[in-house]
């Protein structure tokens, strides 16, 4: 039996994504449990956004909230558009049999990586013009 403090598989996967500087937040619909992210490094940071802006949504079976324990099924990370409309797979469900924390730190190694050559690093910054009298 899992410990009652012990962290989450999508407790994990927020932590690594965290440490490349992208912020998750749980979701939940029709009993599926799930992580979601705005796609953009430069989108607001907040949860209600993220749905409502093209946004990442990645799954470890049906259930995100599970203990990090009971990781079975490696993680896998899908691009919606701002409507919520499937757009492509950006990382396919790993190998199987990788603990919670390895596949965790797979799927957002790969996941920043290919966010990064789409969409960038970093917000834009905008460009300003000087000029002197």
């Amino acid at each position: 039996m899992p410990h009652h403090d012990e962290p989450t598989e999508g407790d994990l996967l927020r932590a690594e994504l965290a440490a490349h500087g992208r912020h998750a937040f749980p979701g939940s619909e029709g009993g599926m449990s799930f992580l979601i992210m705005a796609a953009h490094p430069g989108a607001p940071d907040d949860e209600d956004v993220a749905y409502g802006v093209p946004h990442v949504l990645m799954y470890a079976g049906e259930r995100a909230d599970r203990p990090a324990s009971q990781h079975r099924e490696p993680w896998s990370a899908h691009l919606h558009d701002a409507t919520g409309d499937y757009l492509t797979t950006l990382v396919d469900s790993g190998p199987a049999g990788l603990d919670a924390a390895t596949d965790a730190a797979r799927c957002a190694r790969e996941l920043t990586d290919r966010l990064a050559r789409r969409f960038g690093t970093l917000p834009p910054v905008p460009k300003r013009f000087c000029t002197f009298s």
